[in-house]
């Protein structure tokens, strides 16, 4: 669900971003991940919130169903490359580069490895049976996690 008064920029445009910027494609799973990552990122280095949208916690980890409905005819296959670039206007995407080339070559496993950590906002809200991941604990998990 979009809400206007947080974040920066829609998750869909963030995924184009992500889908046309990395060094290698990737399947709808590890496009999830790197979207959570390089939001914990954003807020770390930044303060800000990344996306509008908010992550849920679903079984392999937080997911923004919007992009998951856009990209879920892929299934695990890589998606492909469009070059159509997505609106990031005044976002550093600096950041965003360094967590795509942090999350590009680890693999899907690992990612949801990571994302299932303890003490991290995936867990926390699974723990309470909770769908939608809190803001809170996701600006905790940045302070403590993101790079």
């Amino acid at each position: 669900m979009e809400k206007e008064d947080k974040g920066l920029i829609k998750a869909t445009d963030l995924a184009k971003y992500i889908i046309n910027t990395s060094p290698r494609r990737m399947s709808n799973l590890e496009l999830q991940k790197t979207m959570y990552f390089a939001e914990l990122d954003y807020r770390k280095r930044t303060g800000q919130q990344l996306i509008k949208e908010d992550f849920e916690a679903w079984q392999y980890g937080p997911v923004v169903r919007n992009v998951y409905d856009d990209y879920r005819d892929y299934g695990s296959r890589n998606i492909e490359r469009t070059g159509e670039s997505g609106v990031l206007d005044g976002v550093n995407t600096d950041i965003i580069d360094s967590s795509i080339d942090r999350c590009a070559y680890k693999k899907a496993w690992e990612l949801v490895e990571e994302s299932h950590r303890i003490n991290g906002a995936w867990r926390k809200t699974r723990d309470k049976g909770s769908t939608t991941i809190d803001e809170n604990l996701i600006n905790e998990e940045a302070n403590k996690f993101g790079r």
